[in-house]
């Protein structure tokens, strides 16, 4: 298994999938920051570059349940400070709560639970289950 990087990074996700039943799979690329210019509404924009050859695949093979939120609606929970690094453990949070009030899952069955949030520059995705996700390092696809 791959370590992920630390501290916080250009990520760009690429790719979001159940390649089977309750297995989630997220692809993340490493990129560069073009330079600025207009953008739509005539708000500053700047092109992404995406790096092939530094993508990484994470594997969930078992979730109780996940969530993506476009980045630009995400905001932090009150009380919450900002994570220094892309993918990171959360002890306690609003979707964890979620999770305990709309489920049976508990930390007794399957396991104890852990909420991994994971931040991109086009999505914030949290993910509880009872393990960490496998990561390893891929050579991804650009479109």
């Amino acid at each position: 298994m791959t370590e992920f990087p630390a501290g916080r990074l250009n990520l760009y996700m690429t790719d979001i999938g159940e390649p089977e039943d309750n297995r989630l799979r997220v692809v993340v690329m490493m990129t560069q920051l073009g330079e600025s210019e207009d953008g739509p509404f005539g708000a500053p924009a700047r092109q992404i570059l995406a790096d092939p050859a530094s993508a990484f695949e994470l594997t969930w093979d078992r979730y109780i349940a996940y969530a993506v939120r476009d980045e630009c609606y995400a905001q932090l929970e009150e009380g919450e400070a900002p994570s220094e690094s892309n993918l990171h453990v959360r002890q306690r949070s609003a979707f964890l709560d979620y999770v305990s009030k709309s489920t049976f899952a508990t930390d007794e069955y399957p396991g104890p639970m852990q909420h991994w949030a994971l931040y991109t520059l086009n999505h914030c995705l949290d993910v509880v289950s009872c393990a960490p996700p496998q990561i390893r390092r891929i050579e991804a696809k650009v479109e």
